[in-house]
């Protein structure tokens, strides 16, 4: 004969097993399996998610970056037109102060050795 204590574990695990049958919660004996597939599911998803953060975040940090630079080259652009505009201005200056009558008189004597003619010079043309 078995002990009892034999006897009552074997007693015990076939009711556990008649209660799991009558229980409305009952699973199919490859439970395992269905639960290791939705794991399985649930971690594509996951990984697929995880991946499409990654590539949003790079595209966001690429585009910060394009913003960057074009700020970069918008501010020294601005600060070439803003040279220009200052050389376009002294050239200017320097232009109308070259066309005055003392000046023309000046550098004509000074680089090609002109005088002012004397009174007798003068010849009018028709």
């Amino acid at each position: 004969m078995l002990p009892l204590s034999i006897d009552q574990r074997g007693i015990a695990r076939s009711e556990r097993i008649d209660i799991a049958r009558r229980d409305h919660r009952w699973r199919p004996s490859n439970t395992s399996a269905a639960a290791s597939a939705e794991i399985r599911a649930l971690a594509s998803w996951i990984v697929l998610f995880v991946f499409a953060g990654v590539l949003v975040a790079l595209a966001y940090v690429w585009v910060r970056l394009m913003v960057v630079e074009v700020g970069y080259r918008l501010s020294a652009t601005r600060q070439l037109v803003e040279r220009l505009e200052q050389e376009g201005r002294e050239l200017a200056v320097e232009a109308a102060a070259a066309d005055t009558p003392g000046r023309l008189e000046q550098e004509a004597s000074a680089r090609l050795g002109l005088q002012r003619p004397a009174r007798g010079q003068d010849a009018i043309l028709p």
